[in-house]
């Protein structure tokens, strides 16, 4: 056994676990408190410090010091039924707490300043190591997070802007190779959002949210145990232990998110989001083994187009209630370059909460979701069959004024 097969053999599984990875990076629920309307109004809904993540442009909504706490998790659903029934794998996924901070100050009526400390994506998976694609992904654990400062100016009644920088630290374990490989990577990176808020009338407003891309280039290490490589047949080829550096490029793309609040009567107003994220730019996947590199092109990936409507009626004067449905269309429609680590197809969400005015200065919002992640469709040299993939998300935001 040779150490070119052996980086190549190696190489092509890390390929092939992070080819889907960058469209499951982003997990929406963890970070924008929308959720109870299913993503809708995003970008216009200014009632919390929660906007400083949202749209930092609405902080210029909030007149008093506002602090919002999110506990929150969430229940993730991976099944993989293989055409060969004994390399199928269910309840691939799990349950997963998170939660995140924001925090608004005002500085003068024009100038307000905030932070966000949030969980960008991330998953769990345990596939084993009985299933098809065994040698290229057994389990994997994955997190993204973010810490977002930013800044708000109303320029006018009608008009405010705001700006953020975005520090995003990530970290990535894989073991693969039948459990005989261990990768332990994690990486920093920059960005920037940008936001603005127009005030239409008293009962109508528009706003608008830009994030941009975001590079991780994760590296760590790499171990490798010695093991014997079933080829075909009678043959085998003897995997050598190994050690040393390796990196994986991952992209999270551009966003921009458009949304408008409409009071309708009294007690209802109407939310709604037209998104788009730019993952056609995602060209490549990077692989780098002690100097050498690997990289897979074509990626295939198609933009992501989103939208979501959902309707706040408020029942008394202390309690609303909340719903929304959304969908966003899929990064990959290729089988022929699927992967296990988070397949997804088109989403569908479904969602409802609830608000509760618990004091003049508290109160709580209460969410649950339910999102479809669709049956793609698998077609590899390894792995023929199709995934059921769902999750489920259920949080307490709890908001403060000073």
């Amino acid at each position: 056994m040779n150490k070119p097969f052996s980086l190549s053999l190696i190489a092509s599984g890390l390929l092939f676990a992070f080819q889907a990875d960058a469209a499951g990076t982003l997990v929406s629920e963890m970070s924008q408190m929308s959720v109870s309307t299913a993503g809708a109004g995003g970008a216009v809904v200014a009632e919390n410090a929660s906007v400083a993540f949202s749209n930092p442009a609405g902080m210029s909504y909030l007149d008093t010091p506002s602090l919002s706490i999110n506990l929150a998790a969430m229940a993730l659903d991976i099944n993989y039924d293989d055409n060969d029934s004994s390399q199928s794998a269910n309840d691939a996924g799990g349950f997963q707490p998170y939660g995140s901070i924001y925090y608004v100050q005002p500085l003068s009526d024009k100038i307000h300043v905030g932070m966000s400390f949030s969980a960008q994506g991330g998953s769990a998976l345990d596939y084993g190591t009985d299933y098809a694609g065994k040698m290229e992904l057994n389990d994997l654990r994955l997190s993204v997070l973010q810490f977002n400062p930013s800044l708000s100016y109303q320029i006018n009644p009608r008009w405010s802007v705001g700006m953020g920088l975005q520090i995003d630290y990530a970290t990535y374990e894989q073991n693969l190779l039948i459990d005989h490989a261990h990768l332990e990577t994690d990486s920093w990176t920059l960005g920037y959002n940008l936001g603005a808020m127009f005030q239409i009338d008293e009962d109508n407003r528009l706003g608008l949210a830009y994030r941009s891309e975001m590079n991780h280039d994760l590296t760590g290490k790499l171990n490798t145990d010695a093991f014997r490589y079933h080829i075909a047949g009678p043959i085998y080829k003897d995997i050598p232990a190994m050690s040393g550096q390796a990196g994986v490029t991952v992209l999270n793309p551009r966003q921009l998110e458009l949304s408008g609040l409409h009071q309708i009567t009294t007690p209802l107003s109407l939310v709604w989001s037209l998104g788009f994220e730019q993952w056609s730019k995602n060209k490549s996947t990077h692989v780098e083994i002690n100097d050498d590199r690997f990289t897979q092109i074509p990626r295939n990936f198609e933009d992501v187009w989103s939208a979501a409507v959902g309707a706040r009626y408020q029942i008394t004067s202390k309690l609303r209630l909340e719903g929304g449905v959304g969908y966003a269309s899929s990064p990959l429609d290729d089988a022929s370059i699927q992967s296990p680590d988070l397949p997804v197809d088109s989403q569908h969400r479904y969602s409802i909460g609830m608000n509760y005015q618990w004091s003049p200065t508290i109160d709580l919002s209460g969410y649950y979701s339910y999102v479809d992640y669709g049956d793609p469709d698998i077609a590899t040299d390894t792995m023929q069959g199709q995934f059921d993939n769902q999750n489920q998300f259920f949080g307490l935001l709890v908001n403060m004024a000073f």
